[in-house]
């Protein structure tokens, strides 16, 4: 009898959905409010926007937050400026998880600011 349980649990698992393959969605950003990740599993970079994915700080959820990389008034230099130096520091804090943490803020201007600190 324990070998046909063990055979209904295999098969109630194997038919149960699972959210391991599922794609986080992008979240807004709310203005003015400082998005601190602890890790960065992920960066992508788009036309005008990007999206960081990764773990904040006092949270256990990955979480992947889309990002605008320049406000109405800024010129397209100085928004891939922006972008650029973001990139690096995006970089860094996912080729180095734990050792700092990722700051990214969309400012109430629509402008970006972004800061690496180290823990």
């Amino acid at each position: 009898m324990s070998s046909l349980r063990a055979l209904a649990l295999l098969a109630a698992l194997s038919l149960a959905p699972s959210s391991a393959g599922a794609q986080t969605q992008s979240e807004q950003p709310s203005s003015g409010v400082d998005y601190v990740f602890a890790t960065v599993d992920a960066y992508t970079v788009g036309h005008g926007t990007f999206h960081i994915t990764g773990t904040l700080v006092n949270e256990s959820t990955p979480r992947t937050i889309r990002f605008w990389t320049g406000g109405v008034t800024q010129d397209q230099a100085s928004t891939s400026a922006e972008a650029s130096r973001c990139d690096r520091l995006a970089l860094v804090a996912m080729t180095r998880p734990g050792r700092y943490l990722f700051t990214s803020k969309w400012t109430n201007g629509g402008g970006l600011a972004c800061t690496l600190t180290r823990q």
